[in-house]
């Protein structure tokens, strides 16, 4: 990919290719689907909604090399942020606790 330079300083979107077009569908879908969990576990509430639309509302348009750049950033966030080992502790505590009701249930009997 290149960028190009508008003569303002501003970088100019360009097309991508089907193969590179795809890959960044891929990857909003992958963002999509992390900030929707995180926002249901009630992982980083001040942002996961916003984050969320955010990644609905880019899914539904063409790729650009914005697009491209914006889901490099977004996987750079959800990695800093850790929120994939958040949603793995929150999915191991409801797992926990699961388990412990139907023990409990069980000794019930």
């Amino acid at each position: 990919m290149k960028l190009k330079l508008a003569g303002d300083g501003n970088l100019e979107a360009f097309d991508l290719s089907q193969e590179e077009s795809e890959d960044v569908r891929f990857k909003q879908a992958w963002l999509t689907y992390f900030w929707r969990r995180a926002k249901n576990h009630g992982l980083e509430p001040d942002i996961a909604e916003e984050r969320l639309q955010f990644w609905i509302n880019h899914s539904s348009r063409s790729s650009s090399s914005h697009d491209a750049v914006d889901v490099e950033r977004g996987l750079m966030e959800l990695k800093k942020l850790g929120i994939e080992n958040q949603l793995w502790q929150a999915s191991r505590r409801w797992l926990e606790v699961d388990s412990n009701s139907k023990a409990s249930l069980e000794s019930d009997f």
